[in-house]
Formats: C-alpha cells, structure tokens, sequence
C-alpha cells in the first residue's frame, strides 16, 4: 500500500496545504487566464506589465502551455504567481475555481532521509486517503458499527476511482521512466546527487493529486512544471514527452527545451515585461514570430520614412508664423509616428542576437587565463572509480591521458558513474584502485548542480561571486564580475537586489556557475553544466571555453552544448567500462544516443 506514516505523512500534508493561495476566481471556462493588464512583480521591480496584443492570455482545459523567455525575465515568477507565493505578487492572474494543482519547484528534495520510493509517493493524499477510508469503514463493519458496510461500499469506490489497487505499479513506472533502478528506489534521497533529487521531485509531482488522478479538479488537474527536463538523459526526457502528451489535465511548462516545446499547444512568451500568445508548437511559434519580426521591420522602414518628412518639415517652417498651425499639427502626427515607431522597434526585437526562446541579448563570457603548468596535466592509469564506504565499484580500467588544451567529452548512460569518474580525478572521492596523476601546477575547478545547494542564501548573487572569485584572485573587478553573471542570464535586481535564497533554482544554478568560472585553474571539470541555461547563455559559455587554453572534461546530455565544445577525445561510460578515442573533425559525438 502507498502509505505514508508519521513525519512523511505530516510533511506530505504540509506540502499539500502549500499553495493554499492560489490566486483562484472566474475564469469563464479557462483553467488559466492573465488578464490583459496582468502585472507580475518581485520586491520593487515590474517583470511582467501587461500583454502584448492587449487581449487576455487563456489557458484552456487540456492544453500544455509552454512558457518560454530569455533568462531572468520572469518565467519563474510567472509561475510562483500562479501558485500565489509571497515573493512573487500577480495581479491579474488566475486560476480556476476547483482545480487541483501541482508544481514541480525547482529545489531537490535534499536532506530528505526517506528512500526515493517513500518520497516519490509521499503525496498521492488521494490513494491514502481512500485506503484510511476502507480501513476505517472495514473496521467499523467488524464493530457491527450502523451504516458500515453502505460506508465501506462507498470507501472501497473511492479506492478504485483513485486506482488504489495499481498505485505501487504507477509510482514504479514513473520512477523506471525517469531512469531509476529498482535498487536506487529503495536508497535513501539524501544519498543521491542533487540531478537525481530533482528526479525524485519530479516524480513526486507527477504522482500527487493533480498528476495521478484523472478526477482531480476542472478535468483531470493543473501541472506547473519549472525546467522539468534539466537533469534528464534522452530517455528520461522522451518519457516525460510521452507522459506529458497522455496526461488528461492542463500543463504549465516553463522550459527551454525545444523536444518538449515540441508538444505544447500554446506557447506564452515572455518578452520586454509583456506577455506574447501564440497558438501552436514551438516550430510555429518560431516561424510566426520571425513572420511579425518582417513585417515589423517593413513598417518600421516605412514609419521612419515618415518620421523623417515630418521633421524636415518641422525643422523649415516650425518658426515661421505663416507656417505655426501646420508645424503644430505636423509634431502632433510625428508623436504618433514616434510612438508607433518605438512599438515596432520592440516587436522587430532589434538589437537582439540569437534564436533561443526569448532572445537575450549576446553577452561574451571571458574566462581567467590558465596558471601555468605541464603539458600532460591529467593521467589516469589503470583507475577504478566508485565509492568505497559501500565497497561499489562503478568503472574500471579507465586510462586516458588529458594534456593542456584538451577538450574530453564524457557521455553514456544516466548512473554508469560518469560523474564518479568526474569526482574521482578531480579529487573529490578518493580511487577504488589504480592512480591519478596531476602534471606539475595542475588546478583543477570542479563543477556540479550541487554547487547551487551550497550557496548562501542571505547575500545577493554579485557580493557572493565577487568574495568567491577575489579569494583566489583579488584583482577581479566588480564590473568583470557583473558582466559574467549577465552572460549567464543574471542581471539587474537578480544580481543585487534580490538574495540569492529567493532566485530560483535555475537561477542559482547560474550564479554557482558564474563564481565557478571566474577562478583561475587550469582543468575545468563540468557536470552537466549547461542545465539551466537558455540558448544564449550556453553560446556565451561555449564561447568563453572556446579560446581558453586550459583542458576541459565535460559531461552534457546537451547535443548542442557537446558540438560547441568541439572535443579532441570522446569517452564512453557504459556497463563499467571506460572506453576513450581520438576525435578526427567531423565524427559523430555519440551523445544522440543517449540525449534527445
């Protein structure tokens, strides 16, 4: 039975109770509605002011929203609004009366002592409180109690509306989906990485109230799910597609992911502190936008076109007394045309680069030179990797040799010790056997999603990455220090006005990634390191590494992120053996099998 008890079942009740704030109210139909005038704010700053075309934004029963926009625009936000949470005030948002909701937040359910089983189900409420009811009912028919079996015949309905009987097998299916094994479903949550406790978070979602039950509130429930594929290898993510496209309620899904943008029926842009509505996919709404963008442009030509005649015309004759009406009545037309002019400029996106979701503007990430130290800088000879307190052994003969310049990428499989192999040369854990050798002057800089769980949440993001960066180099300026946490997609009020324990997850991930990158070292080691950030953001990483004359080894599900890294050697983690090769230009990556 999927059964919580004591504290697990007291926190699960606590978590349900969590978005008892839901901004709810009519909706006419809708499940999601953001009022033509929706305002979206966080401490003093407007994120979200208004929609774009004016008109409401709906969400209706069924559709999977996609809601995409460049870093730190307000997504997050967006979606703490819908939930009705105290650091993000919406007005104008709402969400209809009845609907049950869920949300995937994005922080891991680390510290949790409970095993990923127990946790995963902690809030199917709905099948443990059916099971209470005809546990309760059954009793009293023992009792000989009056109205206990029309009771139990009532509860034991319940129970088979909510599918009591095959709970276990869904929450086991949903776990086997996202890439757990059976032995990792009965280890303890506090034991995984934070990758594979943003699994577990995720599961747990998909398993409560308004994800398991098809009779959850206003047809089937309402999901909010925050970057739900970061962590996910190819076939964790291609079920999430799946599960996703049969789910029988509503989806919010902020993402940056264009296989799951790819099954969405609508797509919300959040763009210069406005809302876009675009009906369709990812792929239309990228060909509809770029078709407004032209025509845009065409206008915006015409428009200047006039601008300019109205001013001549201002500029000869505005001080003449024969010509004042006319001068008058030609500045009251060059407003119109100014205004006209500044609201095609913004649809034209002009001065924006790139064609990630939201389109931030480019900014390039420059990375400290390398100390100095010897060609070969890394060896691995003969080394078994894996964890010696349980007596595991993930890898064995791993031998490769990682000399200055080196670009090494790592793929295989979610749990074949990818990552133990990562903290194995880097220090982190210590070798099952075998040795790692580090070359003269060797710095290695180690980068994990663990690195967000750490930060201090009572600073802002630019006084922690300028007291982690100066202590190694205290030349760094506060300006270098600004613009590589804007390269990473934090900028204004997220840098400095806002501390780092109200951002969001993704959002702290990047600000870890932005201290970790200003240190000087000589061995970048990089864990998945482009989770969390949008199109742009991986560019200007990709771009910073790409004339850094250090070594990089780096594991990525990101198909775009392994081709931007251009490696020289290519390691396979699979079944426990590690397997390395040269790389010619032009070879096939191999990180297609195992990512979208």
């Amino acid at each position: 039975a999927v059964c919580a008890r004591g504290p697990a079942r007291r926190r699960a009740r606590r978590d349900l109770a969590r978005p008892a704030s839901v901004p709810r109210g009519e909706t006419a139909g809708a499940v999601v509605v953001f009022d033509a005038d929706v305002r979206v704010t966080t401490g003093a700053r407007d994120l979200i002011a208004g929609t774009r075309d004016g008109d409401p934004v709906r969400v209706e029963p069924g559709e999977i929203c996609g809601v995409v926009g460049a870093n730190g625009c307000g997504k997050t936000t967006l979606v703490r609004a819908l939930l009705g949470e105290r650091d993000a005030n919406g007005v104008g948002v709402g969400v209809a009366m009845g609907v049950t909701v869920g949300a995937l937040e994005q922080t891991a359910t680390s510290g949790s002592t409970m095993t990923v089983f127990e946790e995963a189900t902690s809030r199917m409420t709905h099948v443990r409180d059916a099971e209470a009811a005809v546990e309760r009912a059954t009793r009293a028919l023992a009792a000989d109690e009056a109205g206990a079996a029309a009771r139990l015949a009532d509860a034991r309905e319940r129970y088979d509306a909510v599918g009591g009987a095959t709970a276990e097998k869904r929450a086991s299916s949903v776990l086997k989906g996202l890439g757990f094994s059976e032995a990792v479903m009965r280890a303890r949550c506090d034991t995984l990485s934070g990758g594979w406790q943003m699994r577990v978070a995720l599961a747990r979602t998909l398993l409560s109230p308004a994800g398991d039950s098809r009779e959850a509130g206003v047809k089937g429930g309402l999901l909010l799910l925050d970057e739900p594929s970061n962590h996910l290898d190819g076939d964790a993510r291609a079920w999430l597609v799946n599960w996703i496209k049969s789910y029988a309620g509503t989806v919010v899904l902020v993402s940056h992911d264009e296989e799951l943008l790819a099954c969405v029926d609508r797509i919300v842009e959040v763009r210069g502190g406005k809302l876009g509505n675009f009906k369709g996919d990812y792929a239309r709404f990228l060909k509809e936008r770029e078709a407004r963008r032209a025509q845009a442009l065409s206008s915006l030509e015409k428009e200047g076109q006039k601008a300019a005649k109205l001013n001549q015309f201002i500029t000869k004759f505005g001080a003449k007394a024969t010509k004042a009406s006319a001068a008058k009545s030609k500045a009251k037309a060059l407003d119109k045309v100014q205004e006209k002019i500044e609201d095609l400029t913004e649809l034209a996106g002009e001065g924006d680069l790139g064609e990630g979701p939201g389109d931030a503007k480019k900014v390039v990430l420059r990375l400290p030179n390398p100390p100095q130290g010897a060609r070969e800088i890394l060896i691995a000879k003969d080394l078994a990797v894996g964890y010696a307190a349980v007596g595991s052994t993930l890898v064995t003969d791993v031998n490769v040799t990682v000399t200055k310049g080196d670009r090494l990428l790592v793929i295989g499989p979610n749990g074949a010790g990818k990552s133990t192999f990562l903290k194995t040369i880097g220090g982190e854990l210590p070798e099952m056997s075998g040795t790692v050798e580090r070359g003269e002057g060797c710095v290695v800089g180690y980068f994990s999603q663990d690195l967000a769980q750490q930060l201090p949440a009572e600073v802002d993001a630019l006084t922690h990455v300028l007291d982690v960066a100066r202590k190694v180099d205290k030349s760094i300026t506060m300006e270098r220090a600004r613009g590589v946490l804007g390269a990473l997609g934090i900028t204004g009020s997220a840098a400095v006005d806002r501390t780092i324990g109200s951002l969001s997850g993704g959002e702290k991930a990047r600000v870890a990634l932005a201290a970790f990158v200003l240190k000087p070292v000589n061995v970048l080691l990089l864990d998945e390191a482009s989770n969390h950030l949008d199109g742009t953001a991986i560019e200007a990483l990709c771009d910073g590494l790409r004339g850094w004359e250090g070594a990089v080894i780096a594991i990525t599900h990101n198909p775009a992120f392994a081709a931007a890294l251009n490696p020289t050697i290519v390691a396979k983690v699979e079944n426990g053996a590690f397997s390395a090769r040269m790389r010619v230009a032009g070879d096939e990556l191999g990180v297609g099998d195992y990512a979208a």
